[in-house]
């Protein structure tokens, strides 16, 4: 058993409130998590039941990725198309046919890795309520994001030639990723004991956008079908009305930068709502203290929805800010988690098998 380290000091947020004992094992990576407190002052996990192994596998493996992050040291020659399975275990053994939450995280498209929401995602979602989470690595469009050495571009099966040949991505080959990491869970979840019939997404901030727009956008319809609910907070829904201080990430994500209203409206959820289309449940949510213009993106995005006759809810997170919103997950007891476990758990598809009665011929 080793003990894996905390994430560098002043290189990536620090959101770990617990130690993990791992073993790694197989191909790729496996880690069967035991949760325990830090310290005397760490919180302590009230009604956990499961054990939680952690997987981690390519969505693209004829497609790899490898990119630098200047900005830090453990991002160097690193697989970026990788989603990490949270998979829950009880008596040894792991469980089967269980929602799985397929999430994405935020960072206004230029910065965020999977792991640094491990321990947020893990304590409630899985260590308690025993479902599965793929947490999603995708390309991001920050400057410092550079090719690895021996890498000289990240195609897709529907890429063509990268604009920039140093540069990783721009859009929309955020979403691309985003699309065959989904894809890859659609085909592979029944193997770590998820339900392919109850996959909710959950995007936090430019996460909520990437989810939102792979349930809008036409050129994923197909994936549709596959898709038990959507789960936005703090997403953005139009683009063209992002408060300036969005302006830097515009520009590092987009090619024609924030003025470039075509692209912005092609990237935008909101626009791809009309009549007659066939759209997953959405729950939207925004907090208290949000960054400027998303509290206005996320009321007109679900007004527009009722509007249309679709199937939406929501909710006002009085007190959280747009981080505190995220990392208050962790706890069972707080209201944006019990608001999002309460969706899930009322929209999960039950599937009910009914007695079969034949009738005695000699009747």
């Amino acid at each position: 058993m080793a003990e894996i380290a905390d994430k560098e000091p002043n290189k990536e947020p620090k959101m770990n409130n617990w130690r993990l004992i791992c073993t790694m094992s197989g191909v790729g990576v496996l880690l069967l998590i035991l949760w325990m407190p830090c310290s005397a002052d760490a919180p302590v996990l009230s009604g956990t039941t499961y054990g939680v192994v952690i997987t981690q596998r390519m969505y693209l493996p004829e497609y790899p990725c490898r990119i630098n992050d200047a900005r830090y040291s453990n991002k160097t020659d690193f697989e970026t198309r990788t989603v990490t399975i949270l998979q829950p275990y009880q008596d040894g053994q792991p469980l089967h046919d269980r929602p799985v939450v397929f999430f994405v995280h935020g960072g206004g498209w230029t910065d965020g890795y999977a792991d640094w929401y491990t321990d947020i995602l893990t304590p409630t979602l899985v260590a308690e309520q025993g479902w599965v989470v793929v947490n999603v690595d995708y390309r991001l469009t920050a400057n410092e994001v550079t090719f690895a050495a021996g890498t000289t571009s990240c195609p897709t099966p529907w890429s063509s030639e990268p604009i920039d040949s140093d540069k990783v991505a721009w859009y929309d080959e955020n979403l691309q990723d985003v699309a065959a990491a989904f894809e890859w869970t659609v085909q592979n979840i029944e193997s770590y004991g998820g339900d392919v019939q109850n996959i909710f997404l959950f995007g936090h901030s430019a996460g909520g956008h990437l989810i939102s727009l792979l349930a809008t956008h036409d050129d994923y319809r197909a994936l549709r079908g596959h898709i038990r609910g959507v789960i936005s907070m703090s997403g953005a829904y139009n683009l063209k009305e992002l408060n300036a201080l969005f302006d830097p990430a515009l520009d590092q994500t987009f090619y024609g930068g924030h003025t470039d209203e075509a692209a912005l409206d092609e990237a935008s959820p909101g626009v791809y709502l009309r009549a007659g289309e066939t759209l997953p449940s959405f729950y939207v949510l925004h907090c208290q203290y949000d960054l400027p213009s998303l509290p206005e993106q996320a009321i007109s995005f679900r007004n527009k929805l009722e509007t249309l006759g679709y199937e939406v809810e929501w909710d006002y997170l009085l007190g959280y800010t747009h981080e505190s919103e995220m990392t208050a997950i962790t706890g069972a007891q707080e209201t944006v988690t019990q608001s999002i476990v309460g969706y899930i758990e009322t929209h999960v598809r039950k599937i009910v098998y009914l007695p079969l009665i034949v009738r005695d011929p000699a009747q």
